[in-house]
């Protein structure tokens, strides 16, 4: 009798979060850091940083989903500097696990230092259970609905993933528009490079009242897109890289 031999095959990333990354020994470690990991490095490449409307999240109470147009990896560092922290302290970031996960990488820091948890892009619903349990917990999760970063600087068109999430979890969703970080750290650029940026943070958007999901989506589509001065439709996904 022959016996075939299996051979089991690791993923290529990990899609599963550090559970860890909430407790409060993670919490302490991540604010005393929070000025070498991302602090000192907005300073130096957001040169200058304005800030318009952080007094829309400073009166909110409870969790919130936080969205962002997505440009660059300097998002997530200027998304969270501009937090107050309050919410900071309890917030938690959606990242692309086929990039921050992969085996190999030190998926263990990025969920110390930015308590980035992995979503698995095109996996439906249920990558994000996780950011469903922190919002149970009461904290508050960063996604960036766009799906992937733009390569034209345009916002393109939402996922609903976030709309599902909001309305299943009933909490209101807080935009932030960021301009200039594709000049800082555009995509396909792991160099940095100083260049002025401005973050213009909305009011909160709650979607109770919404009759659909895709009526949900576009509602936080248009909220992100008047912060950025824009009106009409967003890009559609993977469009090209428009010339500036």
């Amino acid at each position: 009798m022959t016996v075939l031999a299996t051979t089991r095959i690791e993923p290529e990333f990990r899609s599963e979060p550090h559970r860890w990354q909430t407790s409060i020994p993670a919490r302490i470690v991540r604010r005393i850091g929070r000025r070498w990991v991302i602090a000192r490095h907005v300073e130096a490449y957001c040169r200058p940083l304005a800030v318009d409307g952080v007094e829309q999240i400073r009166s909110v109470r409870g969790p919130v989903i936080i969205i962002a147009n997505h440009s660059s990896h300097f998002d997530t560092p200027v998304v969270l500097s501009v937090l107050p922290e309050r919410i900071r302290g309890k917030t938690a970031v959606g990242a692309a696990a086929d990039r921050f996960y992969r085996r190999g990488k030190r998926t263990w820091w990025y969920s110390l230092f930015f308590n980035t948890f992995p979503v698995v892009r095109g996996g439906g619903s249920g990558t994000l259970e996780y950011a469903r349990e922190l919002l149970r917990r009461g904290w508050s999760v960063v996604i960036y609905p766009e799906g992937t970063r733009s390569t034209s600087g345009d916002v393109q068109e939402f996922r609903h993933g976030v709309a599902i999430l909001a309305m299943q979890a009933n909490v209101p969703v807080v935009p932030i528009y960021a301009h200039g970080l594709r000049n800082v750290m555009p995509k396909g650029e792991r160099t940095p490079r100083p260049a002025a940026v401005t973050v213009r943070v909305g009011a909160p958007v709650w979607l109770d009242d919404a009759a659909s999901v895709p009526q949900a989506t576009e509602r936080l589509q248009s909220a992100l897109l008047s912060l950025g001065g824009v009106s009409g439709q967003a890009a559609p996904p993977n469009a090209p890289a428009i010339a500036a």
